[in-house]
């Protein structure tokens, strides 16, 4: 577990669900997940899953589970951006949660569909969505506020003006693209870092899974390369959300604290970094 600054605790390791559209899949996919020891379920709006989790998160008790045992986290969409809207789409997800909070929304990205990247009204938007969130924090019915995506730049104008200070920034984090100024800047103003696409995503993990030094260092230890990827971001004290769709990955996903990676085998691993991205590139959204 890693505290927020808003005193409460987020699992180090959680599930993520994207791209799990099918309703089987996915319910078998967190209800695995949670007999395994998550206690984690990251999704968003987006993900299109979210009813599906929330059958599963109505019958807790099947698991021997409460409500406040479990963190969910969803994310607001980019269509959905703005003062009202945002509020609108949140009680929606909420809904379909079938939960009566959730523990975290983030702004998925600082941008807003059908905007160019350069247009001023990403942030008016984006800094009404925020206040949306504040208020929806106020009265109970999300317990963090975070953001995913954002860059210093997109932090520096947030903390600006926010009067509840983000908990969490989710960014895609991994060897090639060790965000080390993002996440020092972070740390530094409290807001804990949550890595998506911790393998790469479908295209990095070809790259990642036949690097040299990380299949040295697999067998050192004698884990997995995913092991090792993951086990990388815990020791930057970074949050880790694999996402999987195959149940018998959930166990070795999950088994990371019985191996510490060396530092200088931590240094080995931090050296890859070449600013890779395999996703969306946030940069240029003003």
């Amino acid at each position: 577990m890693l505290s927020l600054n808003n005193g409460l605790k987020i699992p180090a390791i959680g599930l993520g669900t994207y791209l799990i559209k099918d309703r089987d899949v996915c319910k078998q996919i967190v209800a695995q997940s949670l007999r395994t020891g998550y206690r984690l379920i990251d999704t968003a709006n987006a993900y299109q899953n979210e009813e599906y989790i929330g059958e599963v998160i109505e019958n807790l008790h099947e698991f021997g589970l409460k409500r406040d045992d479990v963190f969910i986290t969803t994310k607001l969409n980019t269509s959905d951006q703005g003062r009202g809207k945002c509020r609108t789409a949140v009680l929606e997800s909420i809904a379909k949660l079938r939960t009566p909070y959730v523990d975290l929304v983030l702004i998925h990205w600082p941008g807003v569909r059908g905007l160019d990247q350069s247009d001023p009204k990403n942030s008016e938007l984006r800094k009404g969505s925020y206040q949306d969130l504040e208020d929806l924090h106020s009265e109970g019915l999300i317990k963090s506020i975070g953001v995913s995506n954002y860059m210093i730049k997109h932090m520096e104008e947030l903390l600006n003006h926010c009067k509840v200070l983000p908990t969490v920034n989710q960014v895609e984090f991994h060897p090639l693209l060790y965000q080390k100024e993002l996440l020092e800047y972070c740390e530094g103003k409290g807001v804990v870092i949550q890595a998506y696409s911790s393998l790469g995503a479908v295209k990095g993990w070809q790259i990642l899974s036949q690097n040299e030094t990380l299949i040295k260092v697999a067998k050192k230890y004698e884990r997995s390369v995913p092991q090792i990827l993951l086990k990388w971001g815990l020791q930057h004290n970074v949050c880790v959300i694999p996402k999987t769709s195959r149940v018998e990955n959930l166990k070795p996903n999950f088994e990371l604290y019985d191996f510490e990676i060396s530092k200088e085998d931590m240094a080995l691993i931090d050296a890859l970094n070449s600013n890779t991205r395999f996703c969306w590139d946030p940069n240029n959204i003003v």
